[in-house]
């Protein structure tokens, strides 16, 4: 896979870095503030300690070797020999001084600590580094006896914290390499279903819709995204068989009334008289008729998949709209001399789009008419079914296979395709009756057994 500045995976790393950067930075920063401190902290309370023991001793330093006693109390305190002290008497004089400091750095201490005070003070003396001193004094009934100056060089705590910044400077730009090369290896295995729904997506460009993806049992997020992909490719797979199945029997059944007209047409100008063309012209105007009811219907359903049709929400009395129903139903049987009954049970108000209902129940009932035997009976009953109005159109007509039954309500499908455009249809009636029942509310549902008769029933929310 090409990595470019759009990558989400690029992008999911760099973030990743930069706010992981940016935490280790900051956590860099307090632990070395926090060491910092800290040594600092212990470096002045032994430094407090050894002035304090200082103190208490001056008074006995001609019992003492004050020079053996100082260099102890470094060690006890872990000073080490570096410690620099200086003891003055009341007097001023010098009574003792650390041996070995350069005379350049006595100078420079004598100068700077008078402004040194009981507590640690830094110190910076140039060529030498930063240093931590304290001022102690005893005295006796308000008069000063002895004045001692303690310092200490802070290039340990500098070297320990060099090292500390050393180590830093090692460790997180290590944490940030490994951590970034395993939250890659995670993305990679977390992102693999995308790359997988993208490659599936480019065949599916080629009109394969019998890929899938491979759904993984995680139970998160990337299994209901494999999920959903899936459910969205079948839905198209079925759309796309239905359109091509559409484009199929439109074009077949808009070929089937032109052929007709040519052929009618050239039959005339050829072979018959003037007197004769008559009948040909009429032929002609049935089929532009029939051609005509067609587009119509299909200019309807193309509307309704568009969304495009709007209802005219009415209260409608079921009552009345089921007798005039019955009345329609019985002029459309009486060719055939079928017997229409009408069982009204249902007293309620509809809310709905009264031309549409009338057309679903003339489609209904048409259809009945038309695949039932001379002498046969339909039945229009209407009844109260769990809190909906139940309506129904029963035939004892030639009946639907059961393989047929699942497909009866898609356009074009005709289960006897002879026998369907005998009678005029092509197989889009059902289907209109399916979007208007569902536009309201409610459903339509088919049973039915060969030989013995049809029940289709509509279900409509009452108002």
């Amino acid at each position: 896979m090409r990595i470019t500045p759009k990558n989400i995976r690029v992008r999911l790393i760099a973030w990743y870095i930069f706010s992981l950067g940016c935490v280790h930075v900051l956590l860099a920063g307090v632990l070395y503030q926090t060491v910092s401190r800290r040594l600092h902290y212990e470096l002045d309370q032994r430094l407090l300690t050894y002035s304090t023991c200082l103190v208490e001793l001056l008074p006995r330093h001609r019992q003492l070797d004050l020079a053996e006693v100082i260099g102890e109390m470094a060690e006890l305190t872990a000073l080490g020999r570096d410690l620099y002290v200086r003891v003055f008497d009341h007097n001023g004089e010098l009574i003792y001084e650390a041996a070995g400091l350069p005379p350049e750095l006595a100078g420079r201490f004598h100068a700077a600590s008078e402004t040194v005070t009981a507590h640690p003070t830094t110190l910076r003396l140039p060529g030498h580094g930063l240093w931590r001193m304290v001022r102690r004094e005893v005295q006796e009934n308000g008069k000063s006896l002895y004045v001692g100056h303690v310092a200490i060089p802070l290039r340990g705590v500098h070297q320990a914290l060099a090292k500390l910044l050393v180590i830093l400077l090692l460790i997180v730009p290590a944490i940030l390499l490994l951590s970034s090369a395993g939250a890659w290896l995670l993305l990679n295995r977390a992102l693999s279903p995308l790359q997988e729904a993208i490659q599936t997506a480019q065949v599916i460009q080629a009109r394969d819709f019998s890929q899938r993806l491979r759904v993984p049992k995680t139970g998160d997020e990337v299994q209901v995204l494999a999920e959903t992909f899936n459910e969205m490719i079948e839905r198209l797979q079925r759309s796309f068989e239905r359109m091509q199945q559409f484009i199929s029997d439109a074009s077949h059944e808009l070929r089937t009334p032109l052929t007709i007209l040519k052929g009618e047409i050239e039959l005339g100008l050829k072979t018959c008289p003037r007197s004769d063309r008559c009948d040909i012209l009429a032929a002609c105007s049935s089929e532009i008729s029939r051609m005509s009811r067609l587009v119509e219907t299909l200019l309807f359903l193309s509307n309704t998949d568009a969304e495009k049709v709007a209802l005219d929400l009415k209260p409608i009395r079921l009552d009345r709209l089921m007798a005039d129903m019955a009345e329609q139903a019985q002029i459309l049987a009486e060719p055939k001399h079928i017997h229409v009954e009408l069982i009204n049970g249902a007293n309620t108000i509809l809310h709905g789009d009264e031309m549409k209902l009338r057309r679903l129940l003339l489609n209904l009932s048409d259809n009945a008419v038309k695949y039932t035997p001379e002498g046969g009976r339909i039945i229009l009953r209407s009844r109260p079914e769990n809190g909906c109005a139940e309506i129904q159109v029963a035939d004892t007509g030639i009946g639907i296979e059961a393989h047929d039954l699942p497909r009866i309500f898609d356009r074009f499908y005709r289960v006897d395709q002879s026998r369907s455009r005998a009678e005029g249809g092509y197989g889009l009636g059902l289907a209109i009756c399916k979007w208007i029942a569902e536009a309201h509310g409610g459903s339509i549902h088919v049973e039915s057994s060969p030989g013995k008769g049809s029940t289709f029933s509509v279900r409509l929310p009452v108002a």
